[in-house]
């Protein structure tokens, strides 16, 4: 089988050479465990916190010459545990290789794979709408932004898979979704999702834009990125609005001080000065009952998962690296490793 191993600790924005592949025999199921083989596998952003040799945030930092680590669906060969068979769908952390063997009772940062109910959906959504990019959608704009009725909500790096579906949950709930994507296709996108306005940050003239779609300001903030985006947003949230944090790409790889100049000082004015309520969340939370309402929304119509899939495991690295680069895919971006049965 290939597996795709960590090289190289990344510095600055992860790289396809800080990775290479590997062909290795197939590991074979002991007593109490199961033989998965991999169907999709996901390149998120946060996994950049896995291939940095000094800063860690969550669960684990992969080791170099070993397989990187990260959510993949997988399905299950062979099965010595009696909670699996063979031919059961699973969600888990398995890792970029195209077989892996997992102990399910062995607790560690990963968990028990989770089982999928393949009639819901295409198991592919268990890594994006169905899975923690839904769930920290479903968090921050249902449980942190608090987000009502006729509220207007701005959504950071809106075309990726949080912001793709959090937007849709703000028309669920009967708010207005305003999408800062990169590129005009992005932006279209959006606005075909069901985004009332968007605003293309790779413009010349992206704060007009972002002012013209927000006439009468913001009422909360999902922020995916950090960076001049956010400092663009600031100015024109209402005084009151939350700022549910839930990711900050621009400074991924970057210590306590970055580059500068300072701008705290001007942050913490805007902060006193409008009231502002910010707040850093784990997508995880929003759980069971996040995934139960994306699903049923789903189901109605008035949820659309976007998914753009690459083929083959040793598209693994140039997949992770683009996303740190302003790709050009809309929603999650997965490699599809296998097929089913």
């Amino acid at each position: 089988m290939k597996q795709v191993v960590l090289a190289a600790y990344a510095q600055g924005n992860p790289q396809p050479g800080d990775f290479r592949v590997e062909e290795v025999p197939i590991p074979q199921p002991g007593d109490g465990e199961i033989l998965l083989k991999t169907l999709y596998l996901a390149v998120d952003p946060l996994l950049r916190f896995s291939v940095d040799e000094t800063v860690l945030t969550g669960g684990g930092r992969a080791e170099l010459g070993q397989p990187m680590i990260g959510p993949v669906v997988s399905e299950v060969v062979t099965s010595n545990h009696p909670d699996y068979a063979a031919g059961d769908v699973v969600e888990g952390r398995s890792g970029w290789q195209e077989y892996a063997v997992l102990a399910p009772d062995q607790s560690d940062y990963r968990g028990p794979p989770r089982k999928l109910d393949t009639t819901l959906a295409p198991v592919s959504t268990a890594l994006g709408a169905l899975g923690g990019p839904g769930q920290t959608a479903y968090e921050g704009i249902v449980n942190v932004g608090r987000v009502t009725a006729g509220e207007t909500v701005v959504i950071s790096a809106a075309a990726g898979a949080v912001g793709s579906i959090a937007g849709q949950i703000v028309k669920v709930l009967g708010g207005r979704a305003v999408g800062i994507a990169g590129g005009l296709a992005k932006c279209a996108a959006l606005l075909d999702l069901g985004f009332d306005a968007v605003a293309d940050y790779k413009a010349p003239d992206f704060a007009a834009q972002l002012r013209a779609a927000l006439p009468e300001g913001a009422d909360v903030y999902l922020d995916n990125v950090g960076g001049d985006v956010t400092m663009t947003v600031l100015p024109l949230l209402k005084r009151g609005a939350r700022m549910p944090m839930c990711g900050f790409i621009a400074y991924y790889g970057v210590g306590m001080e970055g580059p500068g100049p300072d701008r705290l000082p001007g942050f913490y004015r805007l902060i006193m000065n409008k009231g502002l309520e910010i707040r850093g969340f784990a997508g995880m939370l929003a759980g069971q009952k996040g995934l139960e309402d994306i699903a049923g929304w789903m189901k109605q119509g008035r949820i659309r998962f976007a998914e753009s899939i690459v083929d083959g495991i040793e598209a693994a690295p140039a997949a992770f690296s683009s996303v740190f680069s302003g790709h050009e895919h809309v929603g999650k971006l997965l490699v599809r490793v296998a097929h089913r049965g």
